[in-house]
């Protein structure tokens, strides 16, 4: 069997080789999964494995908006590890950087979303019915709680 592009994906690609090519093989890999089912243990973990990546999805969504990121924060994280990256193209490493800054509060801002939630539903009350507080070592240093993310799958 071959497997060819069409008009639609030819014109996606814009004439890169390598859009090209990961295209082939993506249609390539789908063609062997419809030839071969799952079992039903693989169809489990795969819904579970959707459900999961919808919810990243849906975290993406709400915390993108509050992540903005100023150049002079890639400015400053530069400067913090200008050793590190005195061999560095600063012109080729800013992107990085300024991904990597993304990345960073992206993260902070699905917590704060999470959080959000946790309050909003009060699922810390909720915990609680099921499982009783913790208590801490007489022996851990004093930190402040801090409230169960709840796995959802």
């Amino acid at each position: 069997m071959e497997i060819k592009l069409n008009p639609q994906e030819l014109e996606q690609a814009k004439g890169n080789p390598n859009v090209m090519a990961q295209m082939l093989v993506t249609k390539a890999i789908l063609t062997e999964m419809s030839q071969r089912p799952f079992t039903p243990e693989e169809v489990a973990q795969l819904d579970i494995m959707k459900k999961n990546l919808e919810i990243e999805f849906f975290l993406n969504i709400l915390a993108q908006k509050d992540v903005k990121i100023e150049d002079h924060e890639i400015l400053k994280v530069y400067q913090d590890n200008a050793e590190a990256l005195k061999d560095k193209n600063m012109v080729e490493i800013f992107p990085q950087l300024r991904q990597a800054l993304f990345n960073q509060k992206l993260g902070e801002a699905k917590v704060k979303v999470i959080n959000g939630f946790i309050e909003q539903y009060k699922l810390n009350d909720s915990l609680k019915e099921y499982a009783p507080p913790v208590q801490a070592p007489a022996t851990a240093p004093s930190e402040a709680p801090v409230p169960p993310t709840p796995e959802i799958q």
